[in-house]
């Protein structure tokens, strides 16, 4: 792999598009490297390759490492950055970027886990178990990580790469099929790992169980997540007692004892009105759910009976052009 420093236009470089990391322009650490480059200016190189437009066939200088401070840079007015240009091809670059970004936080774990998926995909001949060792990571964990791509739900991608379902938990949502990872999102998001993992096996045990015998697992029972009241409504509670004694009011309470349970319920968010509220939102979300099925049902049907007529129609046109040219 050959290398060489040099200065260059930053007009001269164009952004990889399959960078692993966006830019967060409006973040503190971001705003302090353009500061930085305002006054100091651009220290060190970041790395790029020789490239060519396959349209125009105009060449330029496409990223490969260091996108935050290529952005500062143009942020921060500079017009000129030094570059490291190196001679890597695209399954190169790719690994090139998850080496380069393996210990950085910013990387979102679902994209980083399809830039693994990736890699193998351009090198048919590697193991999993020779990319973990390129990596220093170990087999199971690039398993793990691979798993993460099979969750295809929006909603819950967003809330793994916002870091609000944890790795671990994360990992154990993606052993589920697809229809029913999303009646476990509120427990991901709340349980600790030592309480959410087993609960998953157990169902995923349950649906092998079942399939075995040639059966659909049983409906998943709600149960209300046991989750801690944010500590400033706690703080209030103390403060002002109204919200508690309600509950106890609502929930015909009136000895000490009762209370006290009430109350701890209350900070699980385990007192009736708030396993009320889960309740309501677990029946949204299966209500939601039933609806989308019914509409991708509809649209299968609605494209058959297209594909039909379009069928009868290509049948008709046959026999009419038969029938012309035997006239």
């Amino acid at each position: 792999m050959d290398n060489n420093l040099r200065t260059v236009a930053l007009s001269e470089i164009r952004e990889n598009p399959a960078a692993l990391r966006s830019v967060n322009r409006q973040a503190e650490s971001y705003l302090g490297l353009v500061d930085s480059m305002k006054e100091k200016g651009f220290l060190g190189a970041i790395t790029v390759r020789e490239s060519k437009d396959p349209e125009t066939q105009e060449s330029y200088l496409e990223l490969v490492d260091g996108l935050h401070r290529f952005s500062a840079a143009k942020d921060a007015g500079l017009e000129e950055i030094g570059v490291d240009v190196t001679s890597l091809d695209d399954a190169e670059v790719l690994e090139g970027q998850i080496m380069m970004n393996i210990h950085k936080v910013e990387t979102k774990p679902v994209e980083y886990s399809k830039a693994l998926l990736r890699i193998l995909a351009m090198n048919p001949m590697m193991t999993e178990a020779e990319l973990a060792t390129k990596l220093g990571k170990s087999a199971s964990w690039i398993s793990e990580r691979l798993g993460l791509t099979k969750i295809d739900n929006t909603e819950i991608v967003g809330l793994i790469n916002d870091g609000k379902i944890c790795l671990a938990n994360a990992y154990a949502l993606a052993k589920l099929p697809p229809e029913e990872a999303s009646s476990f999102v509120d427990s991901a998001m709340t349980l600790p790992t030592s309480e959410f993992v087993p609960s998953v096996n157990a169902r995923v045990k349950e649906i092998r169980d079942a399939a075995r015998q040639g059966k659909d697992a049983a409906p998943i029972e709600f149960q209300p997540v046991a989750h801690l009241q944010k500590v400033g409504e706690i703080k209030s509670a103390l403060d002002n007692t109204s919200t508690i004694v309600a509950l106890a009011k609502q929930s015909g309470i009136s000895d000490v004892a009762g209370a006290i349970q009430l109350t701890l319920e209350w900070c699980l968010h385990l007192d009736p009105v708030s396993v009320e509220a889960q309740v309501a939102k677990n029946n949204e979300r299966l209500a939601a759910k039933a609806e989308a099925a019914e509409k991708r049902k509809k649209d299968r049907a609605e494209k058959l009976a297209k594909k039909k007529q379009g069928e009868a129609a290509d049948a008709a046109n046959a026999v009419k052009e038969l029938d012309e040219a035997k006239a």
